[in-house]
């Protein structure tokens, strides 16, 4: 038998690693993002934390991040397309890292109905398959559905007052049980 030599393989050579300030700004191509969020991605991809202070301040210095203009556009995208309430909103964007005292700066700009109405346009889907349940057990199915997107009770009165109004006048032209107009 022959014995082969053994040549070392040569392993692919690994791509240095980037710098914290570049890894972050990869990170924030895909959307805005909190400063917490870019300090903890930072630190599971295992930079230090005076490299990722670093890179964080000269995020800062050239405005790719501030915490009130993520919160006001995390308010803003949350009313467009997957409206939550405000419980919802301020427990969303403290799991994201922001400050309290930015979120009610973000939250305080909202107009004062702004709130009822995340809450009507949230419950409209839901809301057509519901017309046709007993108004109590609709009544129940709308605080439930609210209350768990983070609407406060008020708000869910509100859009519960809303919806028995627009019923109203249904309920009127209803035959009832013996054929006799309700």
């Amino acid at each position: 038998m022959q014995s082969r030599s053994r040549t070392p393989k040569t392993r692919a050579r690994a791509k240095p690693l980037a710098s914290p300030y570049e890894a972050a700004v990869r990170y924030l191509a895909t959307r805005p993002r909190s400063v917490g969020e870019i300090r903890r991605h930072l630190r599971a991809a295992r930079y230090d934390d005076e490299a990722i202070d670093g890179a964080i301040d000269k995020l800062r210095a050239q405005r790719y991040v501030d915490d009130l203009d993520f919160a006001k556009y995390w308010v803003e995208q949350r009313g467009k397309f997957r409206p939550k309430g405000d419980r919802a909103l301020i427990s969303e964007l403290s799991m994201k890292g922001v400050a309290r005292e930015t979120i009610d700066i973000a939250l305080g700009e909202l107009s004062p109905d702004s709130e009822t109405e995340r809450a009507l346009r949230a419950i409209v889907r839901p809301l057509t398959r519901w017309r046709g349940l007993e108004p109590a057990l609709r009544r129940r199915k709308i605080h439930a559905y609210l209350a768990q997107r983070g609407f406060g009770y008020d708000v869910i009165d509100q859009v519960i007052r809303r919806d028995e109004a627009v019923d109203e006048p249904r309920a009127s032209t209803r035959i009832g049980r013996f054929g006799a107009r309700a």
